[in-house]
């Protein structure tokens, strides 16, 4: 084995390491717009959006926040302003906070977040034949 083959595999090596644990958090940190942002992800499914405007979005299945022209909503209900500098944080039991005050959890707006639930109950799922199939084709 040469020595540049070996020096090649241990760069590899370096990093997957250094990239494993970023991959395997369900902690999401970043700043987007001057803002830091904390977001426990949920373990079932999730989508962290940032557009180009500044604004953010994190959907999951029981907890939507969304800031967007300094104005942070949570399933839909407003709850307040949140400004430059400021840390939001979703924790893992869906409480939002900022600068460690509480804004909201996963009940805030709770009447537009049940119908969104029953919307998504509604929608056609995959068959367990499809999820094997994906599972093991790709």
């Amino acid at each position: 084995m040469s020595h540049r083959s070996v020096r090649v595999g241990l760069v590899f090596a370096i990093m997957l390491a250094m990239l494993a644990p970023s991959c395997s958090s369900l902690t999401w940190t970043g700043t987007h717009d001057g803002i830091r942002y904390s977001i426990h992800r949920d373990k079932r499914t999730h989508a962290i959006v940032k557009g180009e405007d500044g604004s953010l979005m994190y959907d999951s299945p029981e907890l939507v926040v969304h800031y967007e022209a300094g104005r942070l909503i949570i399933n839909g209900e407003e709850c307040g302003v949140v400004s430059e500098g400021d840390h939001v944080e979703v924790t893992g039991i869906g409480t939002v906070l900022v600068n460690g005050q509480r804004r909201g959890d996963k009940l805030t707006g709770h009447a537009a977040m049940q119908k969104r639930l029953q919307e998504a109950k509604s929608m056609q799922t995959h068959s367990e034949a499809e999820l094997d199939y994906k599972a093991n084709n790709g």
